[in-house]
């Protein structure tokens, strides 16, 4: 089917605006999207992560244990060793009274549960992600999106109150 571009202010405002362009806009560099950012870069596609955080500003720490089945994710990708570097694997844990956690009884080559801030797996992750060529852009809070039968323009807020456009073929949020 060939369809006709629209011709709507909206639509001739936007292509008048140059974009930068990427294969994927990836919004969000906590865990979840530095390891999705670093994995579709590593597969060969052209990868823009959107962060509202400056640059070196810490996520502080949301999460503080890195489980057996996450580590096993991070073994396939090389990263297992780096990130238990920055913990301290424990065996068991009594959480109240009667509740008892025993990790070492899982068919693992992991069996422990990782104590280590949030900020030095997005560390790991985030090195990683560089080195696979994702671009990182800071200080960038996502406020729109419009989608085209192409991809989708991304709009986003700076840190320094302005605005930007990104355009790429996918978002993932």
């Amino acid at each position: 089917m060939n369809r006709e571009p629209r011709t709507t202010a909206r639509t001739t405002a936007r292509a008048a605006t140059p974009h930068p362009t990427s294969d994927v806009l990836v919004v969000g560099a906590g865990p979840t999207g530095l390891l999705l950012a670093g994995d579709l870069a590593e597969a060969g596609l052209d990868v823009t992560l959107l962060e509202r955080r400056a640059p070196g500003i810490s996520n502080l720490t949301r999460s503080l244990v890195v489980h057996a089945r996450t580590l096993e994710q991070f073994d396939a990708r090389g990263l297992a060793e780096e990130v238990i570097d920055t913990g301290h694997p424990v065996t068991s844990l009594q959480l109240f009274a009667d509740v008892a956690i025993d990790p070492t009884e899982l068919p693992t080559r992991f069996p422990f549960i990782l104590v280590t801030p949030q900020f030095e797996v997005e560390r790991v992750l985030e090195e990683r992600a560089r080195k696979a060529g994702v671009t990182f852009a800071y200080g960038h809070e996502l406020t729109g999106v419009d989608q085209d039968a192409d991809g989708i323009t991304a709009t986003v807020r700076t840190e320094d109150g302005g605005t930007a456009g990104h355009r790429a073929s996918y978002l993932v949020g």
